[in-house]
């Protein structure tokens, strides 16, 4: 019976210690640039972005740009505990944000990448968005994922992460010639069907 006992305490303690720290999903299509989002403060006040893990070989800062300002980077990919938090800056609701990355290489050598591929000089997606349900250490909001290599490197996303709350994640919209291309695609298709009745 104290076995059992033993055992249940040694699960119910595993079972709480995992819904304590539930990190942010991987991303799901390594090798392939994530698709490009945008951002906007949801509401006024701080931004903070909570540390969630990832640690590229590079040591990697975050930050933000607010309304095309660049602000201070910190909350190292290396040595920080999971769910350190950093302000980011002050802003208010509806403001444009461009989270970033200083990635510095082995040499030394430092390069900015932003999650809005037109401001990197390689013009790649350096960093992936999606929503966090948020757990004991971390609270819900928007986890990003950045790249720190050159040109995407292995498009692992897996080299920086943190969550911000208070953000509003917009994907990127369907180009409209992607969407006349399968509007006419299926047109014709019909059409094909209907001659061969």
């Amino acid at each position: 019976m104290k076995r059992a006992a033993q055992s249940l305490l040694l699960a119910a303690g595993l079972a709480l210690s995992l819904a304590a720290q539930a990190n942010p999903e991987a991303y799901p299509n390594a090798g392939h640039e994530a698709p490009s989002s945008s951002f906007v403060a949801a509401a006024g006040g701080e931004l903070v972005a909570y540390y969630t893990g990832l640690s590229g070989g590079y040591t990697n800062l975050v930050g933000l740009r607010i309304n095309g300002v660049d602000g201070p980077a910190g909350l190292s990919n290396h040595g920080t505990a999971y769910g350190t938090p950093f302000a980011l800056g002050t802003v208010a609701a509806g403001d444009s944000l461009v989270f970033f990355i200083d990635a510095t290489d082995y040499d030394g050598k430092t390069t900015r990448y932003y999650s809005d591929k037109s401001l990197n000089a390689d013009h790649v997606n350096h960093a992936w968005a999606n929503a966090y349900a948020g757990d004991a250490q971390v609270p819900a909001g928007v986890s990003l994922a950045f790249e720190d290599l050159a040109n995407g490197g292995d498009f692992n996303y897996g080299d920086h992460g943190f969550v911000v709350a208070g953000v509003t994640a917009i994907p990127a919209p369907v180009p409209e010639p992607a969407s006349w291309m399968l509007l006419l695609g299926g047109a014709a298709g019909l059409a094909t069907l209907r001659r061969r009745r």
